[in-house]
């Protein structure tokens, strides 16, 4: 496959997992960031990229859809407030946590992490 190819495959793929991670993300509050994380591992992975740049592009695309998602829910009706603002500070300090040691661990600790959580998250959904 030429380059030209390969770009606008990249590129299809890039805006039907946008697509899809919009969606699921709207339809479901979660989900769409697994999403991403697949996209572009498919996208970025190569000899200049590694998991943790995948991790961490996924969550800047994850803010504005989370942003969006949060703003249809409120308008709605949907957001109870008195749980927000206890699990807001946390959220928060756990996410800058987390960004700090995303450097400092191997990418494949990194990788077996999500893997783990995304198994997890399905057993205990399917459980309850």
């Amino acid at each position: 496959m030429n380059s030209q190819a390969k770009l606008a495959s990249k590129r299809r793929l890039l805006l039907l997992g946008g697509l899809a991670a919009g969606f699921l993300n709207g339809l479901l509050g979660a989900g769409g960031g697994i999403v991403i994380v697949w996209i572009l591992e498919k996208v970025l992975r190569d000899s200049t990229h590694d998991a943790r740049d995948v991790f961490a592009n996924a969550l800047a695309v994850m803010l504005p859809i989370s942003a969006m998602s949060t703003v249809s829910y409120a308008i709605s009706g949907g957001l109870p407030e008195g749980n927000i603002s206890r699990f807001l500070l946390p959220a928060v300090l756990g996410g800058l946590l987390g960004a700090f040691l995303l450097d400092r661990i191997s990418t494949r600790s990194v990788k077996r992490l999500f893997c783990l959580l995304v198994i997890l998250s399905g057993i205990v959904m399917v459980v309850r």
